[in-house]
């Protein structure tokens, strides 16, 4: 491959400037002239990455795929869509994590920003001895992971010459930030790592039992927590012949046949009944309860209210 098309190599505790030119040789495409740059922090194993630009659509195609670094990318403003599992998927949600050097294709609705900060996977696994080898999204930032995102805004802004002292220090503290967001964000990887698809079909079937009364808890939130990609996580169903909305749909049936059938909740309206059982509405409490147990909610409670015996 010619020179300039290999992946430019950044100096520890140096600051680069990426001009859209640059990011095309290194492997980024677009449909025009890609609005866009980014300015790249050197901090030991710790990469901080400020990018901007305007709308647009790229497609990455990195020159180094399967990098040994993890992405952790806050958008700080922007609405985007982005391709996966052959379907665009809308987000302005500010966070992102995913393997560094993973194609992905993306197009920017409106003007953008993103912080990032890119990490050594070597450097991480202290903290997770399995990483996440997929591209999570989440709508909501916890409180360290806001602290998370400021610390970076800060780190993107430091003079351009930093002592090795202080580059330790700052890398050290991004670390650790880091290393907790892994881990309150994928539980099931602190375990020792799977054996294939019979591991992710038990650990999933696990979450659901634990979470699918939440709101939204769907296919995306439980690849997340389970620590693996939406398309891994179809194919370990389809092995048993089942959906993750088919089992989603059993189990917060089965939680709203318990409650309809226990007259402590009968004062409960149908919308709330379907609320803490995780459905979107009543409407769809009901006819899943008709298709999974051939009953309504009316027979359900009339069941509960009969004597014993009768």
């Amino acid at each position: 491959m010619p020179n300039e098309f290999t992946p430019r190599q950044i100096s520890d505790r140096d600051v680069a400037a990426f001009t859209s030119q640059d990011l095309h040789r290194e492997g980024t495409r677009s449909r025009d002239a890609m609005p866009m740059g980014a300015v790249v922090h050197a901090f030991g194993p710790l990469f901080v990455i400020e990018a901007s630009g305007g709308p647009t659509e790229i497609e990455r195609r990195p020159l180094l795929p399967g990098m040994p670094t993890i992405d952790f990318v806050f958008v700080t403003r922007g609405t985007f869509i982005y391709r996966e599992d052959d379907a665009w998927i809308e987000s302005s949600d500010p966070l992102l994590v995913a393997p560094s050097g993973l194609p992905m294709r993306v197009q920017f609705l409106t003007d953008w920003r993103f912080l990032v900060a890119r990490i050594q996977c070597d450097a991480l696994l202290p903290f997770l001895p399995r990483l996440p080898e997929g591209t999570t999204v989440y709508p909501e930032l916890t409180l360290p992971e806001r602290a998370m995102r400021g610390y970076l805004a800060e780190l993107a802004h430091a003079p351009a010459s930093v002592g090795p002292g202080d580059a330790a220090t700052v890398s050290r503290v991004a670390i650790e930030m880091a290393g907790a967001l892994l881990r309150g964000r994928f539980p099931l990887l602190s375990a020792e790592p799977g054996k294939g698809a019979a591991d992710v079909w038990s650990d999933a079937m696990g979450v659901i039992a634990r979470e699918c009364s939440a709101a939204g808890f769907g296919p995306r939130e439980l690849a997340a927590a389970v620590g693996c990609s939406v398309r891994r996580l179809q194919l370990a169903f389809a092995r048993h012949e089942t959906s993750v909305g088919a089992e989603l749909r059993r189990e917060r049936a089965r939680i709203a046949r318990s409650m309809l059938q226990n007259p402590e909740h009968d004062g409960r309206s149908g919308a709330e009944v379907a609320a803490r059982s995780g459905f979107g509405s009543a409407s769809t409490m009901y006819r899943v309860l008709l298709d999974t147990y051939g009953v309504t909610q009316q027979e359900l409670r009339r069941r509960a209210a009969a004597p014993r015996g009768a």
